[in-house]
């Protein structure tokens, strides 16, 4: 059962011991200074990875080095000829389309930038947390909204990207339509298609597109339909979220999805876990709700059948409100006392990637949840996953 995790900010706020240090602009600084450049590329991935890499400037320069095999810089395909004056710089941090990625991601940069399929050893995951300004979605090459195809230019705010090893496992199994807000395939059918993944924030700079916020409805019950439906979709974006159907603990319909995905609680002990059958959860994180899509369906029937799932694709699902804790090793230990030593790990929000194939994660990923980077949780299990913080 092991899958990929792969951490967002916040991630850590829960596992004792450990301080993350905020990213925080640096006052005063010009935008041509190293510490403004260091800030605003780094800026580009959670603070836990952004904080110890490598960061170069717009002519590969090191500007630090850093300690975790991560690297940072600005991919404004115009380089320093975007800078509307030499001495000043970026406008902003937006404006230099800073990217974090490692050893892997390189090797797809490395092609991209050559003009020559990318030589993979493995998939790997590639932060953009400022977002891009814009790409026609068909061809890997305009840059620009007036060569763009119709309906093909996409302005990205936050997301996260996969560079596959074999982009054509891609050609069917997800959707190129970047309006439905779930991961879909850009550059399909060429050697440099890769998945999106939008976060919270994606449409922001894309006309015509208003996402409404998901609000916690005052002075209602946590055993009302409203209350519980704004709990368990809190743990996607809203874009997803607002239209997915959701169930409540015992599996009921509470409200009728349009989009394919479906929230819900995820607390092992369902409403056991509830001290006050009349109270309902505690709060949202307790219910540790969790959204998913057909393909991660597959995926946890699987695991609450205790059988190996079986996935036609990798499915990618979401806990925005994290978990309340697993044994890193083991998929059925779920409290502290049971776990084996230095394996529990209390998540903080995070998406998670469930593989077809879970023998693939086996050497490529890191099962090492300290680092801040795409972790396997069950290892060496047909429950393997992606942990992504």
């Amino acid at each position: 059962f092991a899958h990929l995790m792969i951490p967002f900010p916040g991630y850590y706020d829960n596992v004792p011991g450990v301080t993350v240090e905020p990213n925080v602009e640096p006052a005063n600084e010009s935008h041509v200074s190293a510490a403004w450049q260091v800030w605003a590329y780094t800026s580009a991935a959670p603070d836990f990875l952004g904080n110890k890499a490598t960061v170069l400037d717009p002519d590969s320069k090191v500007l630090r080095v850093g300690t975790n095999g991560w690297t940072c810089m600005p991919a404004n395909p115009q380089g320093k000829k975007a800078w509307a004056d030499p001495k000043a710089g970026w406008a902003s941090a937006r404006e230099a389309a800073p990217v974090c990625f490692d050893a892997a991601g390189l090797d797809w940069m490395k092609g991209w930038m050559a003009r020559k399929k990318p030589l993979m050893k493995r998939d790997a995951f590639v932060w953009m947390l400022q977002g891009d300004l814009g790409f026609d979605n068909t061809d890997p090459f305009v840059t620009s909204k007036e060569e763009a195809g119709p309906d093909q230019w996409i302005e990205s705010g936050p997301h996260l990207m996969m560079f596959p090893k074999d982009p054509a496992a891609l050609s069917d199994a997800f959707t190129s339509d970047f309006s439905l807000g779930e991961p879909y395939t850009m550059f399909p059918g060429t050697d440099f298609a890769h998945l999106m993944i939008p976060f919270p924030g994606y449409y922001d700079n894309v006309p015509g597109v208003t996402v409404e916020p998901n609000v916690e409805p005052a002075n209602e019950s946590h055993v009302s339909a409203a209350w519980q439906v704004w709990a368990y979709t809190s743990a996607a974006p809203d874009f997803l979220g607002n239209k997915a159907t959701v169930l409540d603990p015992d599996s009921k319909v509470l409200r009728v999805g349009t989009n394919g995905w479906t929230c819900m609680p995820a607390n092992p002990q369902g409403k056991k876990a509830w001290a006050d059958p009349k109270a309902g959860w505690a709060s949202a994180r307790e219910a540790a709700p969790v959204c998913f899509d057909a393909a991660g369906l597959d995926w946890m029937k699987g695991w609450m059948a205790r059988k190996k799932p079986l996935m036609k694709r990798d499915a990618f699902v979401w806990m925005l409100q994290g978990d309340l804790g697993f044994d890193n090793t083991d998929p059925f230990v779920t409290s502290k006392e049971e776990a084996g030593p230095d394996q529990w790990i209390e998540s903080g929000p995070h998406l998670m990637m469930f593989p077809k194939d879970p023998a693939a994660l086996s050497d490529a990923f890191t099962s090492d949840f300290s680092l801040g980077e795409p972790y396997t949780m069950f290892p060496g299990t047909d429950f393997a996953h992606l942990m992504i913080p």
